[in-house]
């Protein structure tokens, strides 16, 4: 096809020019969204990794004989104010 039967030279251009924005913002939101899902994996991975902690906390506390239920309903009530 010549440039004439496409409609100019600029007609050209600015479809060449359109395809590669229209493939360039495809591409960008493929990777947000890989991003997004990579972060809820982290978030999650990091909310289990606390817990684990937490938990291993509290099992070393009722090993040294603290109270930990009683001292967990303080700390509520504590936030709760």
């Amino acid at each position: 096809m010549s440039v004439k039967e496409s409609g100019g030279i600029f007609s050209m251009m600015f479809r060449e020019v359109g395809l590669f924005w229209e493939q360039a913002w495809k591409w960008a939101e493929d990777q947000a969204k890989a991003d997004r899902e990579q972060e809820k994996v982290d978030q999650q991975r990091r909310l289990a990794e606390a817990q684990a902690r937490l938990l291993e906390q509290i099992r070393l506390a009722k090993e040294a004989g603290l109270d930990v239920d009683r001292i967990m309903a303080v700390m509520q009530q504590e936030l709760k104010k």
